[in-house]
């Protein structure tokens, strides 16, 4: 795992898009309606999870349906996105993922 996909995870509506895709594979309208974003802002996040090989998408037609890439990323989603139900009041996840940035950051600058 690099800083990307940790940076893809810092998001509330990514988590929620990849909590739902955990389940099954939905394409944009099903996602749209989940988590009551406007259908730009889904394909924008989606694009995002995409880029950084955290699902991939399935053409049917004239739809795409979008899913998570692997068993392997799922497992690893399932953990990880665990982590965080533990404690629901507390973006546990979100903290995790800035303080590796931090980390990083400072290696890099050191």
């Amino acid at each position: 795992m690099n800083s990307q996909v940790f940076k893809a995870l810092g998001s509330e509506t990514r988590l929620k898009i990849i909590q739902t895709l955990i389940v099954k594979e939905h394409n944009v309208s099903d996602l749209t309606k989940i988590s009551k974003k406007d259908q730009t802002t889904i394909s924008r996040h989606l694009s995002t999870l995409a880029n950084n090989n955290i699902i991939k998408q399935r053409r049917a037609g004239r739809n795409v349906f979008y899913s998570i890439i692997s068993t392997e990323m799922k497992d690893w989603l399932k953990q990880t996105i665990g982590i965080k139900r533990k404690k629901p009041n507390e973006s546990l996840l979100r903290d995790k993922i800035k303080d590796f940035l931090n980390k990083q950051k400072k290696e890099i600058y050191e």
